[in-house]
């Protein structure tokens, strides 16, 4: 299926099927993706025994019509009467999703026989695209031409949706009990997860994840980094100059592999932390930063180590998912803007 770019579209109605379509495939994206040290790939199950890859296909098709409705719930926002109280226009908003986001945890469970295969991606990439569609709203409503998509604006306004809400989320915290997973590692390590990253507007996918991915895109013109690459460990140079769609497939994985690992090797992972510890977290970190430094994906030493992380990951059962949901969130902030893979 092919799209007009997504920096010229300003029809509502194509915009909302761009969108459904670049969410399907960037979570399909993430979950095709091999190798991935720990995780669902299309090789292996990684570190889980209760889950495959068709589990997150299944899971796919179930959330994807409820993160498109959190962004047309976006787009609409401007059109409902909000009464003046506590909230900003956008903080409302954010709370309203929240529904959303609990009915598409629903359709997951059913899909998958009560599996949690998307929980914090249903969260992140809920929070990304609402945004989105207040801001292409406003967008649509100025007449302006141009981009409508742009990822900082994006990560910005989940900022500004989620900062007040979530920060009083934590302040609550401190005098109850924990109950979730998330809840007991504030009260043990006081690592806020995902939460932490929307208050300060996703830095994470800002600063690690969106960089990486440009960084390898370019790789094939991009001389410098090939020689600081070449300096180091062998280069797939097969991978690099070889044409064709079989090439443009693994280039794709490539990339998304490589970007996995630089997001591994900065994130701290609370899914590593529920399934292991901070020591793990902090290995895991450091064999991430050895990887990416030789290349990772694009250097044959680089895939022989992430094929020896995997295994490693699996006898330590770590598994790093919250860097996947932002894998994931990074493919569909990058296809929104129009930047394509090949």
């Amino acid at each position: 299926m092919q799209f007009k770019d997504t920096k010229t579209v300003h029809n509502p109605e194509e915009i909302v099927e761009i969108v459904g379509w670049y969410v399907r495939n960037a979570l399909l994206g993430e979950v095709y993706a091999t190798p991935k040290p720990g995780l669902v790939d299309r090789r292996d199950t990684g570190s889980h025994k209760d889950m495959t890859y068709e589990t997150f296909l299944a899971s796919t098709e179930a959330i994807t019509p409820y993160l498109v409705e959190m962004f047309k719930a976006g787009m609409n926002a401007s059109s409902k009467g909000y009464e003046d109280n506590e909230f900003t226009r956008e903080e409302q908003i954010f709370l309203d999703i929240r529904g959303i986001g609990i009915e598409a945890e629903k359709a997951m469970n059913r899909a998958t026989g009560n599996v949690n295969t998307h929980k914090g991606m249903i969260f992140t990439m809920g929070i990304l695209l609402c945004a989105a569609g207040i801001l292409v709203d406003a967008k649509l409503s100025e007449g302006a031409g141009g981009q409508i998509f742009e990822a900082d604006k994006i990560l910005d306004m989940g900022c500004r949706m989620t900062k007040r809400i979530l920060e009083k989320d934590f302040e609550d915290m401190k005098i109850r009990e924990p109950v979730s997973h998330g809840e007991k590692l504030y009260h043990r390590y006081g690592e806020r997860g995902i939460r932490g990253q929307a208050i300060e507007g996703f830095p994470v996918i800002r600063e690690i994840g969106i960089p990486a991915m440009r960084k390898f895109l370019a790789i094939t013109s991009d001389e410098e980094l090939r020689r600081d690459i070449a300096s180091k460990a062998s280069l797939r140079q097969s991978l690099l100059d070889d044409a064709g769609s079989m090439r443009d497939e693994h280039f794709e994985n490539a990339v998304n592999i490589s970007t996995l690992i630089a997001i591994m090797s900065e994130l701290s992972d609370t899914n590593v932390l529920t399934r292991s510890s901070y020591e793990d977290m902090q290995w895991l970190k450091e064999e991430s930063k050895r990887i990416l430094d030789i290349g990772a994906c694009f250097s044959e030493e680089g895939l022989v180590l992430i094929e020896e992380l995997n295994l490693k990951c699996i006898e330590k059962n770590i598994s790093p998912g919250g860097a996947a949901d932002i894998l994931a969130v990074t493919i569909l902030l990058l296809k929104l803007e129009g930047i394509n893979y090949v």
